[in-house]
């Protein structure tokens, strides 16, 4: 009950600002790094990032 709602990709709102911040980091880590440490998709974190 205490998380928070998730949105269409099933991903609360506060991993998809975290994934958005870390993929503007310097030094840029790969989509691949970040789809691991996450549990999604490549396309999923591409798509995130995209629409931030």
């Amino acid at each position: 009950m205490s998380e928070p709602p998730s949105n269409a990709h099933g991903l609360p709102l506060q991993d998809k600002i975290k994934m958005i911040k870390e993929s503007e980091m310097f030094p840029k880590p790969t989509l691949k790094m970040l789809s691991e440490k996450y549990g999604v998709g490549k396309l999923m974190l591409e798509d995130i990032v995209r629409k931030k």
